[in-house]
């Protein structure tokens, strides 16, 4: 067994820096205080399908975590977008979750649904690549994509390739990245990794189960939800076993899904330090490196309506959730 509750946060995957850009704009374009303005990512697992298996992926297994074709509905994707519009929300749609998005063979629908309904609304897509060519990248940003994130897993020379491929389709500078992810690109493939909740065991990667539960905080669920293909509501993006599934949109508004009575127990030990519950029990994620926004506006938001009393909040947030 590797014991990975000791691995060090030493390194920080440089995209970091522009995931707090993002933060501090979303945050200034709220003119109130309500809890869901907390939410800032939502993230899209639109397919079961990957055409690629990485070491640091729980897809390294297959009977850990087999390929499927199970894909969203487009009409869940309108009735995601509806929300957000009807809620007058600032998130971001982010198409990465569990699967290769561009495998959804409605993926440029998709986009152009979303941006019709929320045209303000940052959209991005994390994509190994594979299926693009200049006309799709076009398309896309024609539909209203926001921003094109590249994992590079085969090595340096994928470089010059989609920086034409970029050029070709005329996207500007700043919508679009390559993220270098190959085994010797930097530690940790230039990734901070995690081990997906305790699915992923992954010795090659340095990324296996832990020994006993950390005991520190975690922002995850106060700033993302990850919306499953299905409909599903995860409580964390790196829930890859579905431990705690929230509700159903298909079944629940947005708002009544994020501020769920499940998501207030979780937040409520998450605050503590407390991973003393399934998945978190397994996990590895080091998860105060963003979110703290969100943390201190549901914090907030609890204690204002009483879920959570002022007696319960550790030293260091009392009087410092202004």
């Amino acid at each position: 067994m590797t014991d990975t509750s000791n691995r060090s946060p030493d390194f920080i995957d440089p995209h970091l820096t522009h995931r707090k850009a993002q933060e501090k704009e979303h945050f200034s374009r709220q003119v109130d205080d309500r809890p869901m303005a907390s939410l800032l990512t939502i993230e899209l697992n639109i397919t079961e399908l990957c055409n690629r298996v990485c070491v640091f992926c729980p897809r390294v297994d297959p009977k850990i975590y087999p390929n499927r074709n199970l894909n969203m509905d487009i009409s869940l994707v309108d009735r995601l977008a509806d929300e957000v519009a009807r809620l007058g929300l600032s998130c971001r749609f982010s198409f990465s979750g569990f699967g290769e998005p561009l495998l959804h063979k409605g993926f440029t629908e998709i986009v152009g649904r979303i941006r019709r309904r929320c045209p303000e609304n940052t959209i991005e897509i994390n994509t190994n690549g594979d299926r693009l060519n200049a006309d799709l990248i076009t398309d896309l940003f024609e539909a209203g994509l926001t921003y094109l994130y590249i994992n590079l897993y085969d090595g340096p020379e994928q470089r010059p390739y989609f920086e034409a491929l970029v050029a070709e389709a005329k996207v500007p500078d700043g919508h679009w990245k390559l993220r270098p992810h190959w085994v010797g690109a930097g530690e940790d493939f230039a990734l901070t990794l995690n081990n997906r909740s305790g699915v992923l065991n992954a010795p090659e990667a340095d990324v296996g189960p832990l020994a006993k539960a950390l005991e520190m905080r975690c922002h995850y669920p106060f700033y993302k939800m990850l919306l499953d293909w299905n409909g599903d509501v995860l409580f964390c993006s790196n829930d890859w076993g579905r431990k705690i599934v929230v509700g159903n949109l298909n079944d629940k508004n947005l708002d009544e899904l994020w501020l769920a009575p499940r998501m207030l127990e979780v937040r409520r030990k998450l605050m503590l330090g407390k991973r003393d519950f399934a998945p978190c029990d397994k996990c590895s994620v080091h998860g105060t490196l963003s979110g703290e926004p969100s943390f201190k506006c549901l914090i907030h938001h609890y204690v204002a309506e009483g879920s959570i009393g002022a007696g319960e909040l550790p030293f260091d947030l009392k009087g410092h959730l202004d």
